[in-house]
């Protein structure tokens, strides 16, 4: 167990619990079709103990969790890279967060729209990578982050912005890192 405080989260990565080692974790199984990353939401499936990916459009009362990640879960291809995502595949069973500290990615309504701006020419490219940029630095200065404000869905991500849904119990704890190019930030998930 560690401290996370300020700057120093290098270690913060998408899916992991965080500060505290008290958890509510459950078992579940990938109902599918599609594959499942670590810090993805998780909804409900057709069977009981079955889930899948919490859909961009989805009611909130549907969310059932967030997929924890493990130590032991690798890559599906060999060998493992930097750059290979651990996904968790149709009928594999995960652990799903139910309550506690876990790191998710933050997006907000001008990183979305950023995100969407097109880049064939190498200006487009400089517009889109600076707009990216900017949003990104906005989210990290952003007074929710820094204050713990509560969590809002916006197109199926967590989102610092009020354009989505609120995520009854879900909370900012004021710590966040851009890594890997995605700002990645500390919740207290279902208080």
């Amino acid at each position: 167990m560690s401290l996370i405080i300020k700057d120093k989260i290098a270690q913060l990565k998408k899916g992991y619990p965080t500060v505290s080692d008290k958890y509510n974790v459950q078992g579940g199984i990938n109902e599918g079709p599609d594959a499942l990353h670590f810090g993805d939401l998780i909804a409900y499936g057709t069977t009981t103990g079955h889930y899948v990916k919490f859909p961009a459009a989805g009611d909130v009362a549907d969310l059932a969790g967030i997929l924890l990640a493990t130590n032991v879960k690798l890559a599906n291809r060999y060998p493992g890279d930097s750059n290979a995502k651990v996904e968790t595949l149709a009928g594999e069973p995960f652990n799903l967060l139910v309550r506690g500290f876990v790191a998710v990615a933050v997006s907000s309504a001008a990183l979305v729209a950023a995100l969407a701006l097109p880049e064939t020419t190498e200006q487009e490219k400089a517009t889109k990578k600076a707009a990216i940029e900017t949003a990104n630095a906005d989210i990290l200065a952003s007074n929710a982050i820094k204050e713990g404000k509560q969590v809002y869905l916006a197109d199926g991500a967590f989102s610092i912005d009020d354009q989505g849904d609120v995520v009854p119990g879900a909370y900012f704890m004021g710590v966040a890192e851009l890594i890997d190019g995605e700002v990645i930030a500390e919740i207290n998930y279902r208080m």
